[in-house]
């Protein structure tokens, strides 16, 4: 593979500051304020995908221009990587951050008892305080002719932003350090397809680097897939204009039977496009464990079996499968663990003693550094949620749970080519089915009220972002100290531009007044969080055995299902699919999935190998179909119908 050192130049880094700009910007406004796309709710989303587009063709159109000008495909991919790790920054990290920590105070009432029951147990030093109405101002905006009163605000905001950010770095930190030491297992040992890098790899690594214009964009079958999702799309925005113009839906119920969850078919574009390039095996198992997953949830329902108690922040799921979804999460991971166990004695060998013969030269760092420096991440964390409240048994459980999410999340996304998903259970709720309230204590419930705060609403995250950088360097050879160099500023400048545009639009216009669940008075996420912890502390509870018999039923099929898979070649299920069929997510995507697993069925037993591979370009036309439609839905909505926009799906 040739070098390419010095990949970090200006152009490219300014271009990748003015993305993640787009990116810190467009994501809170697009959903706040405009009411238009989600762009950041997927591991590949519109906000950057749209963009990067945009960016391939002005390239193109400056290699017709001024041929030297034009950015090469190293440059080009450092723009990339560093929109896909911000991805996740300003809606689900700090809107989050923002939302949670400053409830408190300001909805505490007699009626919900957290002046008796919250407020006594809460870390001050992680609360912005109400002191001078700071907090009364940020949910209900400034009075008018109100000067900014900046030293009551900094002094609300500055301490609690510090330990916060202080946390969420570390967590960072160590997911990146995990995706160093993976990627060489994930790579070139399991030789993961990672689907969502198919598009930018066949835009980027063109064979005629010559030609103007890369091959992908020459073939018809690129643009006729393409022509699907932008017909709907722009078809549908003739409609904002014109009302008589029918509008076509983008999904549908389809109910099978009373006290049966409906089958949600939606015109998921991107999901067939980036699931074509998953295996077989794993886009069969996804599918057909989610209709094991409704059957057995429909049978439930009939004869009342189950567990009946929900837990904050899973949605969509039934409690009874989200439970068995999680103890195959969990065993998917230990398993994942176990067969990497050669190559982490390796890693092990080479941070003890960096003169061994281990080659870890590709690496984004060296393994010595990404094990020390993993090892301090997870010790800071560990001090960090004790001092926050958690007695160390639960603080060490609650990370272990985070930090298993968040590699069985990674695992599923560069292995499956999942479009956005979140885990089927939060940690919060294995860590008191397993401990028991009581043993987790008055202040440690609390502190895992606050700890949604960054993991609740588990999308978007961080680390599948990370494996997707690692392998763009490794197909690319963008240069380790380059990348990381690129990442770290990509991810500090979107936490300052993302919490100063949130704090400037809740103390403009009163967070509380945003298109947004998240700083509701009746229901918003502090709100959840909080009375979730409130209700364990007036209800305290042993060790949740109905919970962990269901989870251990899940933890015990996944290794059923993994044992058969590795030792049955026939075998036609991928233990992959049993992880994640309670989570809303796939039940939305699960009819898309289905389509990609059909028409790569049929294509592979009609043309084989050949056939698949000349049918590529049409899906790869899908998404990049699909990105544009909705980026020129976004541009209509910003300009003729800012605050009512017209959300297209998720993405």
């Amino acid at each position: 593979m040739p070098t390419t050192r010095g990949n970090l130049s200006g152009r490219a880094l300014l271009l990748g500051v003015l993305l993640v700009l787009v990116v810190s910007l467009g994501a809170p406004g697009a959903t706040w304020v405009l009411g238009s796309s989600e762009i950041t709710w997927s591991f590949f989303p519109i906000g950057v995908g749209f963009p990067f587009l945009c960016l391939l063709f002005f390239n193109i159109a400056l290699k017709s221009l001024r041929p030297g000008w034009a950015l090469r495909p190293a440059e080009l991919a450092i723009v990339l990587a560093m929109g896909l790790v911000v991805a996740g920054t300003p809606f689900f990290i700090m809107g989050y951050v923002l939302a949670i920590p400053t409830t408190p105070f300001y909805f505490a009432s007699p009626e919900n008892q957290w002046d008796r029951y919250i407020l006594p147990n809460l870390p001050r030093w992680l609360i912005p305080s109400n002191q001078g109405l700071a907090m009364t101002w940020f949910f209900e905006g400034l009075p008018f002719g109100e000067p900014v009163p900046w030293g009551t605000l900094l002094e609300a905001w500055v301490m609690p932003l510090f330990w916060w950010f202080s946390f969420i770095w570390s967590l960072y930190f160590a997911c990146f350090a995990l995706v160093v030491i993976l990627r060489k297992q994930w790579i070139e040992r399991e030789r993961l397809a990672y689907p969502l890098m198919e598009l930018p790899q066949t835009l980027l690594a063109d064979p005629d680097p010559a030609s103007r214009v890369p091959a992908i964009l020459r073939h018809r079958l690129l643009w006729l897939g393409a022509a699907l999702p932008l017909f709907i799309t722009l078809w549908n925005a003739a409609g904002f204009f014109y009302p008589l113009v029918p509008q076509i839906s983008w999904d549908y119920a389809v109910q099978v039977g009373r006290n049966f969850p409906p089958i949600n078919i939606r015109l998921y574009f991107p999901v067939v496009g980036f699931m074509y390039f998953a295996n077989l095996n794993v886009s069969f198992s996804i599918w057909f464990f989610y209709l094991v997953a409704l059957f057995e949830e429909g049978l439930c329902n009939r004869l009342g079996l189950g567990i009946t108690e929900g837990d904050a922040f899973v949605v969509g799921g039934f409690p009874t499968t989200s439970w068995q979804c999680w103890g195959a999460f969990v065993a998917m991971v230990l398993w994942g663990l176990w067969m990497a166990r050669d190559h982490l004695r390796q890693v092990w060998r080479k941070a003890r003693d960096p003169g061994s013969a281990v080659d870890d030269t590709r690496e984004l760092l060296s393994y010595r550094v990404a094990v020390v420096g993993l090892a301090l991440a997870v010790f800071y964390m560990l001090a960090w949620l004790c001092r926050a409240g958690l007695p160390l048994g639960a603080a060490a459980l609650f990370l272990a749970g985070v930090l298993i999410a968040y590699l069985g999340i990674t695992r599923l996304v560069v292995q499956a080519g999942v479009y956005y998903l979140t885990t089927p259970m939060v940690s919060q709720a294995m860590t008191l089915a397993v401990l028991g309230t009581k043993a987790v204590t008055a202040p440690g419930l609390v502190a895992l009220g606050l700890t949604f705060s960054f993991f609740g609403d588990v999308q978007s995250i961080f680390m599948p972002a990370a494996a997707h950088a690692s392998k763009l360097h490794d197909t690319l050879d963008l240069g380790r100290r380059n990348l990381c160099l690129a990442i770290a500023l990509a991810l500090g400048l979107s936490f300052a531009v993302s919490t100063l545009y949130i704090l400037y639009m809740a103390y403009d216009q009163g967070a509380s007044n945003f298109s947004s669940w998240f700083f509701r008075v009746s229901g918003g996420a502090g709100v959840l969080a909080f009375d979730y912890a409130t209700s364990r502390i007036i209800n305290p509870a042993g060790v949740q055995y109905q919970k962990l018999a269901f989870f251990g039923a899940g933890a015990l099929a996944m290794s059923v299902l993994t044992f058969l898979h590795y030792r049955l070649p026939w075998w036609p299920l991928h233990p992959i699919g049993l992880t994640i069929v309670s989570a809303w997510m796939i039940r939305n995507q699960a009819a898309a999935i289905f389509v990609a697993w059909a028409a790569k069925s049929l294509l592979m037993r009609l043309g084989g190998i050949d056939l698949y591979r000349r049918a590529a370009p049409f899906f790869i036309g899908l998404i990049l179909g699909h990105f544009l439609g909705v980026g020129l839905s976004f541009l209509i909505d910003a300009l003729f119908f800012p605050g009512n926009g017209h959300p297209i799906l998720h993405g």
